[in-house]
């Protein structure tokens, strides 16, 4: 599944063919930051990302997903509206790197991936993000970071995408922000606010997270904006729609807690006589 986008004025999401253009409101536009972070730092938090992404299945489609909380029993996970929006039959795939310090692959075999059933518990098609729950399992030790209290990314800020492009590489690349922009992506509930970036993802990529150099979570892929004499920009569903979507039903990822088991079933007391 995939939004290819385009202007000057329009934007077109499409799975199979373009729906009605859709417009682009407004071009908002914010200083640069400097940040830097540690080498060694670096490497650990490249790691970290890649390890909390995770492929997710929606019948023959496929997209990717970032785990934002996990505790034994229940596991979040972020990804597009557009991979999962409607579909009945989710399922997510665990590799060996997702629950170890294993190799980072994707991984096929008898015994991986684990193909685990995925219900959506919460979905913004206007915003193109969407959570699914994961039940039945221990929890995941890669959980990416999502600071609810961050600002969106400014201008020129450096970013890293992580995804699995064309359902098979899971990898990160470094980009930077390009602006910020309201994007109507003709749902029925108006313009959303969107992050674009210097580097445009490839299919496959949808869903997967934006990162910060400090590895915080700040987006997540939503597709490719095309503009005439212009290059081609990655375009990613921003904090703010994140935090709409959390808040709309009252998740806070931080304070999840491990699933209790039901209480054993006891024979009720009979008196002798």
């Amino acid at each position: 599944m995939w939004y290819p986008l385009a202007l000057p004025r329009t934007l077109v999401p499409s799975r199979r063919r373009p729906p009605p253009a859709l417009a682009l409101l407004a071009l908002l536009l914010c200083p640069s930051p400097a940040s830097s972070v540690e080498p060694a730092r670096k490497r650990d938090l490249a790691d970290h990302i890649l390890r909390a992404t995770v492929q997710i299945r929606n019948v023959n489609e496929r997209g990717s997903g970032t785990v934002i909380a996990s505790v034994d029993g229940e596991t979040l996970i972020l990804t597009a509206s557009h991979v999962v929006h409607g579909a009945t039959r989710l399922k997510v795939e665990i590799h060996r790197h997702n629950a170890s310090s294993a190799p980072i692959g994707l991984t096929e075999g008898p015994d991986w991936p684990k193909l685990l059933p995925a219900t959506l518990i919460s979905d913004d098609p206007d915003a193109d993000v969407a959570l699914l729950r994961v039940r039945g399992m221990v929890a995941l030790p890669h959980v990416a970071r999502l600071d609810l209290d961050a600002q969106e990314p400014q201008i020129d800020e450096p970013v890293s995408s992580v995804g699995i492009d064309r359902a098979l590489h899971l990898n990160r690349w470094q980009t930077s922000v390009k602006s910020t922009a309201m994007i109507d992506l003709d749902k029925g509930a108006g313009p959303r606010l969107f992050t674009l970036t210097a580097r445009s993802p490839e299919h496959g990529r949808s869903g997967g997270g934006l990162f910060r150099a400090d590895g915080s979570l700040i987006g997540v892929c939503t597709g490719q904006l095309h503009a005439k004499k212009h290059p081609t920009t990655g375009v990613f569903a921003s904090l703010a729609n994140i935090k709409h979507l959390l808040e709309t039903h009252k998740i806070n990822p931080s304070v999840l807690q491990p699933a209790k088991a039901p209480a054993p079933v006891r024979p009720a007391a009979t008196k002798s006589r």
